[in-house]
């Protein structure tokens, strides 16, 4: 009777972690390319932009997002803004990308990308706000970077969707990792990505460098390549330099 039960004790025990095993896969495996919804989105603008502190009411987010944030549409190949207007999905191309194109591990570069500009009340850009998203140690990252109208310093950074390690590169949603980011400078002088994310810093602090979040070197690199990858030539690189030059394109 006792090695009875002992059987049907194991194999119970056995049941149970099979079952916590696919557990633990579909909540963090299967999440890793989960892809963010629409109001996910609008609620990082918002944050990002620092017009909200945390979730709002969906419709006052809404009303808010209509007033302050205008949605223009970027041929990233040019870098040249689209009419505004119809969304131009005709003239979109998309190319899966090699493994050398590719540092952030996005898979697929599309030409026509959206920009957002966040405008005061009497309807002045005071923001560019770019989508971002790299492969992180074990998940897709989706961020929004806020930079000022120069087209390379950084106002705000805001991570709204990751699956990373709890504690360790969960990390890039955390308010004082986050806090360094303000004023940093993500082009150097010939506009280009300078931005680091450095584990262990041996110079002095600079405009383009940042501290990586201990313990996740893997997804502080992932950072690092995600921001440098859609700040440059295949993402928002050439729109960038357009603005540098330029200020009066952002309200054309």
């Amino acid at each position: 009777m006792s090695k009875g039960k002992i059987i049907v004790a194991s194999m119970m025990l056995f049941c149970v972690l099979c079952f916590a095993a696919v557990a633990v896969y579909f909540l963090l495996i299967k999440r890793n390319d989960a892809q963010p919804t629409s109001q996910q989105q609008t609620a990082a603008i918002l944050q990002v932009a620092g017009l909200i502190a945390g979730k709002e009411d969906e419709r006052a987010m809404k009303a808010l997002f209509e007033k302050r944030v205008i949605v223009r549409q970027v041929n990233l190949d040019s870098g040249a803004l689209l009419p505004v207007g119809p969304r131009q999905a005709g003239q979109q191309t998309c190319v899966n990308l090699t493994a050398d194109q590719d540092p952030a591990q996005v898979r697929q570069r599309c030409s026509i990308a959206d920009v957002y500009l966040v405008q005061n009340n009497v309807h002045e850009i005071q923001q560019i706000i770019l989508p971002v998203s790299g492969k992180g140690a074990k998940s897709m990252m989706h961020a929004f970077i806020a930079l000022e109208t120069d087209g390379r310093t950084v106002k705000n950074l805001f991570y709204y969707e990751q699956n990373e390690t709890p504690l360790l590169g969960a990390k890039v949603e955390d308010v004082q990792w986050l806090q360094q980011w303000p004023g940093k400078k993500l082009l150097n002088d010939n506009a280009q990505p300078a931005l680091k994310v450095v584990q262990e810093r041996r110079a002095p602090p600079d405009d383009y460098t940042v501290d990586g979040i201990s313990g996740a070197t893997m997804t502080s690199s992932g950072v690092e390549k995600s921001i440098n990858f859609w700040i440059g030539d295949r993402g928002y690189g050439h729109f960038l330099q357009r603005i540098a030059k330029d200020k009066k394109l952002l309200s054309d």
